[in-house]
């Protein structure tokens, strides 16, 4: 029986109370620290308990629970960090050999001998060709495609109290079992801790929604891996009027009149500021195709961009995947690479002839089957992200995306993402320290070069 390890390894210290003091602050005089050695356990339930009963939750954010998720499956890393306003450390796969992780059976299988022992037989196979292509000296980071969802993972996640009851809420009414499990595990450890915020929750019926559509993965016309599929109508323009307003005050009309005239100058000065809010009022959205699903947890991770990912089990497992050059044409590799793809799907039409449920099914889909996904960036993230993604030590599909993405809002914004870039680039050092690529020269050329195609004055703000 699938019993995942919660280990709540830290806490804020009489959270409760303190929680309580920040109601008491709203309508009362005296300090903080007068206030918090005044709470009695029936101002916890009174004045705690009534506020959130009202719907004012803003309160409890102030205390923070720092938790150990381990023997939890990768399915449930994805579901666990989609919740954006958390930090997460996970074991990399990149690096950390996982032959030996282990993995989840799904719940309908744990009393169905016939059916478990396929899917166990399978996942083993799975493992020995993840373990057969490391030892060949294929980088685990590819060789990781070939892992299903079901393999074990563990990760460090730090909420505040107000994130960690939403997190709950969604686990107690999920359709996945494991998803339930973990919260049914958790909710007695935080009861424990702060009764009175989270005495209320229960475990509940799934809360199944209405699949009103069909999906077809596998009637895909070829496309691109990545699509601008709309952005904020002049980007640029609408920059550097922000910058404008914020910096004269003169009425709206006379500053359009002079953002032509100054617009080299006032972008420049934004994207040397430190703090350029001004890049957070335009906006793109993005269509990004055949994603393997290893790496959607690299987009992901990142917070501040709106993401939108299918519903698993809606969208199927797609036949199609990732090949990474480490194994393309290269014999046996390629040959054993691809029969664990084959593998796996010769096990999904087992188990959908067998009735098995669809949410149970997601734990067969392999790190490198593809996915569809959108996600909305301002440009200021987009800066963000497409620094760390394009460097050379990022993951090479999610560079290659970084590096379309970069081409596309280049286009669509040459003012704004004129300095846009890995680091090296942008800084003009490389922050890796002993990890660098050792190319710096040439990649800082590679960027220049690219962006005086796209404007040929970029040289001087350099």
């Amino acid at each position: 029986m699938f019993e995942p390890t919660i280990e709540i390894i830290s806490h804020t210290p009489d959270i409760e109370k303190l929680c309580t003091t920040a109601v008491k602050h709203t309508y009362r005089k005296g300090k903080p620290s007068e206030l918090m050695r005044g709470v009695s356990d029936k101002e916890k339930e009174n004045l705690l308990g009534n506020i959130m009963r009202a719907g004012h939750l803003s309160v409890i954010e102030h205390g923070y629970f720092t938790i150990f998720f381990n023997d939890v499956s990768v399915f449930f890393e994805q579901f666990l960090i989609e919740h954006r306003l958390a930090s997460y450390t996970v074991k990399s796969r990149r690096y950390v050999d996982y032959s030996e992780s282990g993995f989840v059976v799904p719940n309908y299988l744990e009393d169905k001998p016939i059916l478990r022992k396929r899917y166990a037989d399978t996942v083993k196979k799975l493992f020995g060709i993840y373990r057969f292509l490391v030892d060949k000296g294929v980088p685990v980071e590819d060789a990781r495609f070939v892992l299903p969802y079901c393999f074990k993972t563990s990760i460090i996640c730090t909420m505040n109290s107000r994130e960690l009851r939403h997190f709950l809420e969604r686990c107690l009414a999920n359709e996945y079992a494991e998803i339930r499990k973990v919260g049914k595990v958790l909710l007695p450890k935080v009861k424990r801790i702060a009764p009175e915020i989270y005495g209320d929750l229960e475990l509940k019926n799934p809360e199944m929604e209405e699949k009103i559509v069909s999906f077809d993965m596998e009637g895909r016309k070829p496309r691109k891996k990545v699509e601008l599929l709309y952005y904020t109508e002049k980007p640029d323009e609408k920059i550097v009027l922000a910058n404008l307003v914020k910096n004269t005050g003169m009425d709206t009309e006379s500053l359009r009149e002079k953002v032509e005239e100054f617009k080299e100058k006032v972008m420049d000065s934004v994207l040397k500021s430190r703090r350029p809010r001004e890049l957070e009022q335009a906006n793109f959205t993005f269509r990004i195709n055949n994603l393997s699903l290893s790496i959607l947890t690299h987009i992901t991770r990142h917070r501040i961009h709106s993401l939108i990912v299918p519903d698993f089990t809606l969208s199927g497992k797609s036949s199609n995947y990732v090949v990474p050059e480490s194994v393309r044409m290269t014999g046996i590799l390629e040959k054993k690479y691809r029969e664990a793809f084959e593998i796996s799907n010769d096990l999904q039409n087992f188990l959908l002839k067998k009735k098995v449920p669809k949410e149970d099914l997601v734990y067969n889909y392999l790190s490198g089957n593809i996915i569809d996904i959108i996600t909305t960036m301002n440009a200021r993230e987009l800066y963000h992200f497409i620094r760390l993604r394009t460097c050379e030590r990022a993951q090479w599909e999610v560079r290659e995306i970084a590096n379309q993405m970069l081409k596309l809002v280049m286009s669509a914004a040459t003012l704004t993402f004129r300095r846009a870039g890995p680091s090296c680039f942008l800084f003009g050092r490389c922050p890796e320290g002993k990890l660098t690529c050792g190319k710096f020269e040439e990649v800082v050329s590679r960027y220049r070069d690219l962006h005086e195609k796209s404007e040929g004055h970029l040289g001087r703000f350099l």
